[in-house]
C-alpha cells in the first residue's frame, strides 16, 4: 500500500520550483505505487461515496477518482511544488476500473506540454498517464496549474 504522502512532496517540504525552471517537453516519472483494497475502502469512506454505484458486471470497482490523491505525483517528484500553487483545470479520461478487491500497481508518467501567461499569471499544462503493471492505461489527465512568482 502506498499513501500519496509517501511519494508526493508537500508544499514547503523542499525548496519549491519557480516557473522559470519548468521545461516544455520535460518527461515526468515514472513513479509507481499500489492502490490496495484498504485504500479503496478509505477513499469510499472519506469521500462518502456509495460503493453500490461502482459495481461493474457484478464486481466491486473503486470510485474512479481514487487516483486523484496521486494525480500530481509525477510532476511534483520532478518539480517540487512551490508554496501557493493553484490547480486551474483538470480533464480526466478513465480507461478501465481499479478493482476494489485487489491491489493495483500503478505506473505514472507525464510530459510538460506548455507554459503560458494569462491575465498576468503563469501557468503550466501537463499530461499524465496512469497505467497498470502490464502497461494498460487506467486513466489519463490533462492538468493546468498556476505557479506563483
Amino acid at each position: 500500500m502506498t499513501r500519496p504522502s509517501e511519494i508526493k512532496p508537500r508544499e514547503g517540504s523542499l525548496p519549491g520550483t519557480p516557473y522559470s525552471v519548468f521545461k516544455e517537453g520535460a518527461q515526468l516519472g515514472p513513479v509507481s505505487f499500489d492502490i490496495t483494497p484498504e485504500i479503496v475502502g478509505e477513499y469510499f469512506s472519506a469521500s462518502q461515496a456509495d460503493p453500490s454505484l461502482y459495481v461493474v458486471d457484478g464486481r466491486q470497482a473503486a470510485a474512479p477518482n481514487v487516483i486523484l490523491p496521486y494525480m500530481t505525483v509525477p510532476v511534483y517528484q520532478t518539480y517540487p511544488p512551490i508554496q501557493g500553487i493553484v490547480m486551474a483545470e483538470l480533464e480526466m479520461k478513465w480507461h478501465r476500473a481499479i478493482w476494489a478487491d485487489e491491489t493495483t500497481r500503478v505506473n505514472a508518467t507525464g510530459t510538460i506540454l506548455d507554459k503560458f501567461e494569462k491575465r498576468g499569471r503563469k501557468y503550466i499544462r501537463w499530461h499524465g498517464v496512469f497505467s497498470d503493471d502490464r502497461g494498460q492505461p487506467i486513466a489519463e489527465i490533462l492538468n493546468t496549474f498556476h505557479v506563483p512568482e
